[in-house]
């Protein structure tokens, strides 16, 4: 599409409605979705909820499969959004609010020049125990306009970050997930890309299309260890990840 900045625009216009603006709905290919976004948290930094990371999405088998999907993808992270432990989130007018299970890492200058696996863990100075908490305003068969909608996001809750443990191996972290006490799943880090280090990898290499790149002292959002699970008034979710810790939130009306 020729007029991305025109695109961006409408979208910003119609920013607190619910899905894409009709005439742009089913028209937008991937490129497209992911310039829209970029564009549009730009919008949001000038009126000071300023990006503070990234998430990387659909790195997991089982949540492509749920979505549709056959690759990663990405959207932003905002200031206003990112809660702490304990959150008691009001869902009453959220539009399918579902929640992931991720680790969320922050990130120093080495990502920059990172290649490899090792260099990807000497780029995190902290990683967190954390939710990500996304909404289907946008059908994700419609993947542009959902990817232009920042690819499903809502927000963040994060858990105690700590440095890295010496021994850690990211690939076997074990997730175990529980809402209202009782336990809905578990997977361990290989569910992500092989190992929640290689999203810093492919993150860094895709903004690349986009005249986009990593920030140190960002956060980037890893990808779900399990799929996404919907979220009921009520509920209570907690999400415990062997070596780095526990978060959790409650949903309200």
């Amino acid at each position: 599409m020729s007029n991305i900045a025109e695109v961006a625009e409408a979208f910003w216009e119609a920013r607190n409605a619910v899905g894409v603006p009709n005439r742009y709905a089913n028209i937008l290919d991937a490129d497209d979705g992911f310039r829209v976004q970029i564009l549009m948290q730009e919008f949001r930094d000038r009126e000071g909820d300023m990006r503070i990371g990234w998430k990387v999405a659909a790195t997991n088998p089982a949540v492509q499969q749920q979505l549709g999907i056959t690759e990663p993808a990405f959207g932003s992270l905002r200031t206003s959004r990112n809660y702490p432990n304990g959150h008691e989130l009001a869902i009453a007018e959220l539009v399918q609010p579902h929640a992931e299970c991720e680790i969320c890492f922050e990130i120093t200058a080495d990502i920059l020049s990172a290649e490899t696996l090792d260099n990807a863990r000497a780029s995190v100075l902290k990683c967190f125990p954390a939710f990500e908490l996304i909404e289907k305003r946008v059908p994700i068969t419609d993947f542009g306009g959902a990817m232009a909608d920042n690819a499903e996001h809502t927000a963040i809750v994060l858990g105690k970050g700590i440095p890295i443990p010496a021994d850690l191996d990211f690939s076997k972290v074990e997730c175990r997930l529980e809402v209202d006490g009782e336990t809905v799943g578990s997977a361990d880090g290989s569910a992500v890309l092989g190992n929640p280090l290689n999203s810093l990898l492919w993150l860094k290499e895709r903004l690349k299309r986009y005249d986009a790149k990593l920030v140190p002292g960002s956060l980037i959002m890893t990808g779900s260890f399990l799929r996404q699970q919907p979220i009921h008034a009520g509920d209570r979710f907690v999400a415990h990840f062997s070596g780095i810790g526990s978060v959790e939130f409650s949903a309200v009306d």
